[in-house]
């Protein structure tokens, strides 16, 4: 039998304040943002960071808001009232300044005022209310809490104060002023804090009436930032320390891209999703949310990045996507810290990406914010603030809801229906707008809706009126159409479907009459199709050209193949003269000059085509990969110097490839053979059951072993000891494979001389 005749309390050591201070918030940018994030819940319409000189020549961190400020009675129940927040829940006293403008709490876990001993060894808080006269002084060294662990955490003395003066003429508001900093802070580390307090406050809150600006105030760093100023190219806002922070949002860009949104209501009962391309709305569906009960009162807006956005990015941000960010998580106003940085992967969208690159998009091709708005009990941030969420059930469920609701109804659009927002291979002019695929569009999401979930469904018609006839039909959803139609009771639904049943009939119609014909013509085609394939050998290169406006056009090309040349000159001189000269932005200069070469190499290579052999230059479909290299070579084309051995075959070994690429790809080989000394280069095929692959094998000295085979394919790469090359030739060649869907590698085993697999799509 137990005798309890006595209570027993914990003692906390004064060594607690490491634990809840310096130890658990350790990344300087962060302790700032928490800061920050006070002044937000205290109010505040404005809050500064100024670092500044104190009277012995060091630097101090000063951060002033203009927010509630607090009486003393707020300083002994509250501020110091270690891991007790009044931003919870059943702490909150209402009502409050914050019910008249709408905030949410950014923080509520009692220690972001810990933040301060992350940056500095003393602090000094001043603070005030509107309606009193004077202004509380705390002074907190940091030092004291470290001198002994027995000591209890209570019995450290704190220093407080009253000041009669003002602070700082302002009628309320709170400064901590930071002193003897554990860290120095470079201009790097000033523009680093800059760019992410960019990315801090939700790009939203600028549509709302609640007004809140930070500056940042830096006096030693002025005359740098006039310099920086003087850069006409550069993103002010991003390269100089001092001024009001400009939030970023990719809407203020107006680049006009794929964009999707979707909202889970605040009761989490409706998911709204919308999607707009480059500037025209496309559609929005309401449905219920039966699958995702643990998320509600969540926005979220992603934007798909194609080359021509990503290059426009570039341009007015000056910094790319890649090094920009991906897909922001925002809370009551404030990011989550890391979710969104590059190199952050939440969803797992680089994994599915390398799971299939045509199919998937990956987080360099998407950019955008999550928005979690209320209480939202179940986001709750880790203590340290720096690695995101603690892991919880509706953390993973909106993992799952990203993948599926937005992730893949964004890549449904851009990959199925608009060909990644890309010049098509066979019109390099045309990109396909959402006005051309109408019909497509409806059918690709209307047959995978849920018509048991669908609340409401929403279109914009000019897409349908401008659409061609001879799109896909919608025989396949036309039912289901109808039913979404009758139970939503949308007039402009019910229109849709008879229309788009009537444009199905009268193609059906269309249809049966060609079938007819096609029939009586089969054996005609059979026989014209044999025929073809007869001459398909010899319909690479033809000699001569009988028409006038065909002279007339291979004449143009004449000069076009004249000014490639004399353009790949000035690219070579160009880039030869930069390699040795130290200058800022080399690699990018010269990545952007490889990206000018190739292309030109491209079109140099398409006239002399054009011009030598009058070829067909918009080859569709699958064509032999053999007989065009054998007449490439035979025919002169391919560069002079080598012999070139080409093993026979009967087989036509049919593959999916672009005649100029193909073009470049050899003679970018043939080059390099003739550098290692190469007399003969050998061309031999094979094929797998997905692939064709060509073998390009010299006898020259070969690779060094010393150099690693995957790196003759690095930009900039050159074992060439002469100093001939610039070494871009064969990262030209995996560039082009690389579009062609393909892939090339080093034949490790080869030992007389270097050999190069180039493996083609089927």
């Amino acid at each position: 039998m137990k005798n309890q005749n006595k209570t027993l309390a914990f003692r906390v050591s004064s060594g607690l304040k490491n634990i809840i201070g310096r130890d658990l918030i350790s990344d300087k940018y962060i302790a700032i943002f928490e800061l920050v994030k006070n002044s937000y819940d205290a109010g505040a319409t404005k809050v500064t960071i100024s670092f500044l000189q104190t009277d012995n020549g060091d630097e101090k961190i000063v951060i002033s808001d203009d927010g509630i400020g607090m009486t003393y009675d707020d300083i002994i129940n509250k501020w110091l009232f270690v891991a007790y927040s009044a931003k919870k829940v059943q702490n909150r006293k209402k009502p409050t300044f914050r019910d008249k403008v709408g905030r949410e709490f950014a923080g509520a876990k009692g220690v972001g005022r810990f933040s301060c001993d992350s940056l500095g060894k003393r602090l000094i808080l001043l603070t005030k209310t509107e309606k009193e006269k004077i202004t509380h002084e705390v002074e907190v060294n940091w030092a004291n809490f470290e001198v002994d662990d027995t000591k209890e955490f209570i019995n450290i003395p704190v220093k407080y104060s009253e000041v009669k003066e003002s602070l700082d003429d302002k009628k309320n508001g709170t400064t901590l002023i930071v002193e003897n900093l554990r860290e120095e802070w470079s201009r790097n580390d000033l523009l680093r804090l800059k760019r992410s307090l960019m990315k801090l406050i939700n790009p939203d809150n600028d549509k709302t009436d609640d007004r809140f600006v930070i500056e940042m105030i830096v006096p030693r760093e002025i005359e740098n930032d006039k310099r920086a100023q003087q850069n006409k190219d550069a993103n002010i806002n991003r390269t100089t320390v001092n001024g009001v922070i400009q939030n970023d949002i990719f809407e203020k860009l107006n680049i006009k891209t794929t964009c999707i949104e979707v909202n889970i209501s605040s009761d989490g009962k409706e998911i709204s999703t919308s999607l707009t391309d480059r500037g025209e709305y496309i559609f929005n569906v309401i449905e219920r949310n039966r699958k995702y009960a643990e998320l509600h009162d969540i926005y979220i807006k992603v934007f798909y990045l194609n080359q021509a956005a990503k290059l426009n990015f570039t341009h007015q941000m000056k910094v790319t996507p890649k090094d920009y960010g991906s897909v922001f998580i925002y809370k009551n106003g404030f990011r989550v810290n890391p979710y969104g940085e590059a190199g952050q992967d939440f969803f797992g969208v680089d994994q599915r990406k390398a799971q299939g690159w045509k199919r998937f998009l990956g987080t360099r091709e998407i950019m955008g914010r999550i928005i979690i708005k209320g209480e939202n009990n179940q986001f709750i941030e880790t203590t340290s603030r720096a690695h995101g969420f603690i892991q919880t059930k509706a953390v993973a469920t909106l993992t799952d809801f990203f993948v599926d609701k937005v992730l893949k109804v964004l890549e449904k659009y851009v990959v199925n229906l608009i060909g990644w927002g890309e010049p098509l291979k066979n019109d390099f002019d045309h990109v396909i707008m959402p006005n051309e695929i109408g019909y497509q569009i409806v059918s690709q999401f209307i047959s995978n809706i849920d018509q048991h979930d669908v609340i409401s469904v929403d279109y914009n018609p000019d897409i349908l009126s401008k659409s061609e006839r001879g799109q896909e039909t919608l025989a396949t959803s036309i039912k289901k159409l109808e039913n979404v139609a009758e139970q939503t009771k949308n007039l402009n639904l019910i229109n849709l479907a008879k229309m788009v049943k009537q444009h199905t009939t009268e193609i059906a119609s269309q249809n049966i009459e060609l079938e007819k014909q096609n029939v009586d013509q089969e054996k005609k085609l059979a026989k014209a199709k044999h025929e073809e394939k007869v001459r398909e050998k010899q319909i690479y290169f033809l000699q001569g050209s009988t028409n006038q406006n065909v002279k007339n056009l291979i004449n143009g090309f004449h000069s076009v193949y004249t000014l490639a040349d004399a353009t790949k000159g000035f690219i070579e001189f160009l880039t030869k003269t930069l390699l040795p000269i130290k200058i800022d932005d080399k690699k990018k200069i010269l990545s952007i000059l490889t990206q000018i070469y190739q292309t030109n190499e491209k079109i140099h290579k398409l006239s002399d085509l054009a011009i030598h052999g009058n070829q067909s230059l918009k080859q569709k479909g699958d064509n032999s990969i053999y007989d065009f290299l054998k007449q490439y070579i035979n025919a002169g084309f391919a560069i002079q110097g080598l012999k070139y051995e080409i093993s026979e075959t009967e087989q036509a070994f049919n593959c999916k490839f672009d005649p100029s690429s193909i073009g470049v790809i050899v003679d970018n080989i043939a080059s390099n053979s003739l550098k290692a000394g190469a007399t003969v280069l050998n061309v031999s095929f094979g094929e797998t059951s997905k692939y064709v692959e060509i073998s390009f094998s010299d006898n020259g000295s070969g690779l060094d072993q010393n150099i690693k085979p995957d790196s003759i394919f690095e930009w900039g790469f050159s074992s060439n000891e002469k100093g001939k090359g610039f070494g871009i030739g064969l990262y030209h060649v995996k560039e082009l494979v690389d579009e062609m869907a393909g892939s090339v590698m080093v034949d490790k085993k080869y030992c007389n001389g270097f050999r190069l697999i180039v493996r083609l799509k089927k």
